[in-house]
């Protein structure tokens, strides 16, 4: 018997809410050993680099339980990504307006998120392209969101820079690099983002989702989202939801309260 076959015998109980555990560790870092720096904005940020998170879907939907989280936004941002919307029609059809300060006055964003993920270069499907790569069990399922020849095309640079897929037999993982992200506000919205894509692309390729890999380059909290932050860092966590892929609805999402925060430009 192969070694790798003997310890699959075992079965090993995950621990409750892991993700949760890991991502306060992550945030407490921050706040407790980053270095403080100045940004594009007039709010100075503390600053790790190179922080990482292996988030197992398997053991529940990624979401905080210590504060709410709106769900349905962030689903609807992954439809409007995933779909490869360049307009905030959508999303302001949806309840989410906070991408209107990057539009011009007919709601225009640029060549951002959706348009390089569908559409690189004016004419190369990546979502396609990785899925095919997966079918064939390749290592050369990577999506690239950075386009250094369209950057001056956009208002706000993408902040998740790439994915890249991993297939292990029957089950796909994907990791997905950050270039920048505020921990506390943006990056909960954004591991939901790459939740939805790698259980999506896993059910079209029929393989089981595994481990969502998050890896950020600049993991910064900023100044004023620190009281927000420990208000939530002594709030309960709760056992994470699970995620109905035919509703596209969470299941048992038992949370603490919103806390509010203000976005900085």
């Amino acid at each position: 018997m192969k070694l790798c076959d003997e310890y699959k015998k075992y079965k090993w109980k995950p621990m409750t809410n892991k993700f949760e555990l890991d991502y306060r560790e992550l945030l407490a870092d921050i706040i407790k050993y980053g270095e403080c720096a100045e940004n594009r904005t007039d709010i100075k940020t503390q600053v790790l680099f190179n922080r990482n998170m292996n988030i197992d879907l398997r053991s529940g939907f990624p979401i905080l339980t210590g504060k709410k989280i709106f769900f349905d936004k962030a689903y609807h941002e992954y439809v409007w990504f995933k779909e490869g919307m360049v307009t905030t029609k959508y999303l302001n059809d949806n309840g989410i307006t906070w991408w209107n300060q990057y539009a011009n006055k007919d709601g225009y964003i640029g060549k951002t998120y959706g348009y390089q993920l569908r559409n690189y270069n004016g004419e190369f499907d990546q979502l396609e392209y990785v899925i095919n790569e997966i079918k064939l069990n390749s290592r050369r399922a990577h999506i690239s969101l950075w386009n250094p020849e369209e950057i001056a095309a956009v208002i706000l640079p993408v902040c998740y820079t790439g994915f890249t897929f991993v297939r292990i037999n029957n089950v796909l993982n994907m990791q997905m690099q950050f270039r920048s992200s505020d921990v506390f506000l943006g990056l909960p919205y954004d591991i939901i983002v790459g939740a939805l894509l790698l259980t999506e692309v896993a059910k079209f390729c029929d393989l089981e989702a595994g481990e969502l890999g998050i890896n950020i380059s600049n993991a910064h909290v900023y100044k004023n989202h620190y009281s927000q932050s420990l208000e939530y860092l002594q709030n309960p966590i709760y056992d994470l939801p699970e995620y109905d892929s035919i509703t596209n609805k969470l299941l048992n999402y038992k949370h603490g309260p919103f806390i509010g925060a203000k976005l900085n430009n």
